[in-house]
């Protein structure tokens, strides 16, 4: 089982490599390759798994109730817990949800939106004995103020990024998602960070990269522009459904 100090210490060294994972099966194939270093089960699910509009109107419950079933299905890799919205924007609501995470289904860290804003909940957070992933640029939970569009473009908002970043490291995070932000910024924030940074959508120069499953897979149809499929796994899906049906029609007429 990987600490985070296994994580930290991959800065520098080798690519870091992050996938979701939202249920058993799933956790469990990604967990026996011994090549992904985190998985994390993301409020992305409430997209992937549920068809919603966004990230936003996932339950707490219902992430946990997925988290304890990946929880049984991992044995090498870092598990983080994507604290969903609405869990952790003041610091009481922040704790209260987090100790109900880690008793009811046992991450290895949690992760948290936001930077400046969100860097005392993370301290108190860390103080409690609990990692804590910080995640800036893109935030999935505020689109429907910024929308799903590159972040730092502008010298003022790669300056707010930039300090977001620092923020989330000085406050005791052991690595930061970097989500869609320009290449030259992440590059530059990985230089001054010591800790970790995990980018998706933000170039080649981030200390490791974090990919939704079902998109690598080809699951999710049409994949995002951002990824590059591995699979086709919707058609493999869909074949394997009509040969199935076929055999039963076949197997019907024969009697």
């Amino acid at each position: 089982m990987k600490t985070v100090q296994n994580i930290v210490s991959l800065k520098g060294e080798r690519k870091i490599i992050c996938l979701t994972s939202y249920t058993y099966l799933f956790a469990k194939i990604v967990d026996e390759t011994g090549l992904v270093d985190i998985i994390l089960v993301g409020d992305s699910m409430n997209e992937v798994l549920f068809g919603e509009r966004t990230t936003t109107t996932i339950p707490l419950d219902v992430m946990i109730w997925c988290a304890r079933s990946v929880r049984k299905a991992v044995k090498n890799a870092f598990l983080v817990f994507d604290m969903p919205f609405g869990t952790f924007h003041t610091e009481k609501v922040a704790l209260d949800s987090v100790v109900k995470v880690v008793k009811e289904c046992d991450p290895d860290a949690v992760k948290i939106e936001g930077g400046k804003n969100m860097a005392e909940i993370i301290k108190k957070i860390v103080n409690m004995g609990i990692p804590v992933m910080g995640h800036v640029g893109l935030l999935p939970q505020k689109v429907r103020i910024t929308g799903y569009k590159k972040q730092g473009k502008t010298e003022q908002s790669a300056k707010e990024i930039f300090e977001d970043a620092k923020a989330v490291e000085e406050s005791g995070a052991f690595s930061v998602v970097l989500e869609s932000v320009e290449e030259n910024l992440a590059k530059k924030i990985t230089e001054s960070l010591k800790i970790p940074t995990i980018g998706i959508a933000s170039g080649e120069f981030c200390d490791g990269k974090i990919a939704v499953l079902e998109d690598i897979i080809g699951l999710t149809q049409p994949p995002p522009k951002h990824i590059k499929p591995y699979d086709n796994i919707a058609q493999r899906i869909y074949e394997a459904v009509v040969k199935f049906a076929k055999d039963g029609t076949t197997e019907q007429s024969q009697k």
